[in-house]
């Protein structure tokens, strides 16, 4: 919808896309309004509690009260006064900062008014929108029944510790992974030796990936300490991306040059050069590859990349190198290296 929230009407909250989803979450009458028969306040308190949590925890969202499941209006809508004088949008303005363990700032109520002519809602009924923001003060519990929610696959549900922990990380620090790895190019380096139908080589390879702070503050110093399950050895790097550190053996140390933005990724490529062996196998009367680094064969290879900024705590990725390699750099080498194999027999 390309309407902001504050200036949704009627058609705009009937023409929300139908099922679950994690950014809105619709609820029936009888979850808000209170002058409807057998509904409970403590109920009302309990769940919105909850929905705040959630959407607060994990990107903000809308609570959309008055409708059902497939979105259509329910029982007309919610009444605009709950018991006694107060309007539901005053009701909901005052329990909603007693309803969470940090207060959430920044959330909004609209009142949705039935429109002029064919409106779905009742006349003296409205549906309401409460509008609640990605909060930089999470994690946020509920403080009805002190548990902490998140949204997951269009459903608010109790969060686990360690996610709950990701949050107050995420929050608090800068959040840096890498995305988008990919074997960039590969090159044999220096003059390869053969023996018993084998050619052994140094081999450069190219890496290239994103960089990204997803967290909400900024990363001042940021590291990437590259490793595998193959010995590797760093090779120089040209650009003004990054400074190639001090490490100890079999891995990388690149340290950032310039701050990480929230919200910022930028490409790098790092070259690390490891010890490979192509092996000629005959089949048929001619010659097939099997490609080793180090003994090992490719599909065991993992990379690995932890990530480090400022005092946030460390981020562990792993990856499998065939996974990495979608132009099928590896069978390249093979197809280069078995001409020269052939030569030697």
């Amino acid at each position: 919808m390309s309407e902001p929230v504050a200036k949704w009407k009627e058609d705009d909250v009937l023409s929300l896309p139908s099922g679950e989803n994690d950014t809105f979450e619709r609820k029936g009458a009888q979850l808000l309004d209170l002058t409807m028969p057998g509904v409970d306040v403590n109920e009302v308190r309990n769940e919105l509690a909850k929905q705040l949590s959630a959407f607060a925890n994990t990107g903000g969202g809308q609570i959309i009260y008055g409708l059902t499941n497939s979105g259509a209006v329910d029982n007309g809508g919610v009444a605009r006064s709950v018991r006694g004088r107060q309007t539901t949008k005053e009701w909901l303005e005052n329990v909603i900062p007693k309803l969470t363990e940090f207060e959430i700032i920044g959330f909004n109520v609209y009142e949705i008014l039935p429109k002029l002519k064919g409106s779905s809602l009742a006349p003296d009924k409205s549906i309401y929108v409460v509008d609640v923001p990605d909060s930089d003060r999470a994690p946020h519990q509920s403080s009805r029944d002190l548990r902490y929610y998140v949204r997951i696959s269009g459903n608010s549900l109790p969060a686990p510790h360690r996610l709950v922990e990701d949050i107050r990380n995420r929050a608090r620090h800068p959040k840096i992974r890498v995305e988008n790895l990919r074997v960039h190019n590969i090159v044999p380096f220096g003059a390869p030796t053969f023996s018993n139908l084998k050619s052994k080589f140094d081999l450069i390879m190219s890496l290239a990936f994103d960089v990204c702070n997803l967290g909400r503050v900024q990363a001042r110093t940021s590291c990437l300490q590259v490793s595998a399950t193959v010995p590797i050895s760093s090779m120089s790097m040209s650009g003004n991306e990054c400074y190639l550190r001090a490490s100890t053996p079999g891995t990388a140390l690149l340290e950032l040059r310039n701050p990480l933005y929230p919200g910022i990724r930028f490409p790098l490529s790092y070259p690390m050069m490891c010890r490979a062996e192509v092996e000629a196998l005959s089949q048929g009367g001619s010659l097939r590859g099997a490609l080793t680094f180090g003994g090992a064969n490719p599909d065991d290879v993992r990379i690995f990349i932890t990530s480090f900024a400022d005092s946030a705590p460390e981020e562990k990725q792993e990856f499998k190198l065939l996974d990495i390699d979608p132009s099928q750099y590896l069978a390249q080498v093979i197809r280069q290296q078995l001409p020269l194999i052939a030569q030697q027999r």
